[in-house]
């Protein structure tokens, strides 16, 4: 594998102004993910892989920029990083829509479980979001937990957490 995307959920809206996702007691979702983001962004880098991110200038393009930027990059997936809302159980949860988005998917969910102390909710098939339908290569949303009952995993561990994601990703 070459190319690959790696996008931080949330941050830049459609309309410009800044979108945070979801947020639970001072945190936010889009600052908890970038530095998860930025270190598997590292460690693919360290890897060889080419990847392209909105990561490297701390999430300023929309999602519809991003796909619209793999789409040209010719990316052989795409992969961008969430979390899920505080109501939200525990535990990593990848989005697909493909099957070989559902390989992504699974790879990145058998990484996680395996490396962090955190259950899955299952590799689940979405039909209805952007990210997954809009980009020309296999794609994963991966809600990387629960913002509230899986925060001090997402606040305290991004590098561990980031390797992981590049590892399920190699």
């Amino acid at each position: 594998m070459s190319k690959v995307a790696l996008m931080c959920g949330h941050g830049k809206s459609t309309d410009g102004t800044w979108d945070c996702g979801t947020a639970y007691g001072g945190n936010n979702e889009a600052a908890l993910m970038l530095p998860i983001t930025k270190a598997a962004v590292k460690y693919l880098r360290a890897s060889g892989i080419t990847v392209i991110s909105d990561a490297d200038t701390n999430n300023n393009k929309n999602m519809i920029r991003d796909v619209a930027w793999a789409n040209k990059e010719k990316v052989q997936l795409y992969c961008s990083i969430h979390c899920d809302y505080s109501k939200a159980p525990s535990g990593v949860m990848p989005l697909f829509v493909s099957a070989n988005g559902k390989k992504l998917a699974t790879a990145l969910n058998n990484a996680i479980k395996n490396g962090m102390p955190m259950k899955s909710r299952g590799v689940v098939k979405r039909t209805d979001l952007y990210e997954l339908n809009a980009t020309d290569a296999p794609a994963c949303i991966l809600e990387t937990g629960s913002i509230k009952a899986d925060l001090k995993i997402l606040r305290d561990q991004p590098d561990k957490y980031g390797k992981l994601i590049a590892q399920g990703i190699c």
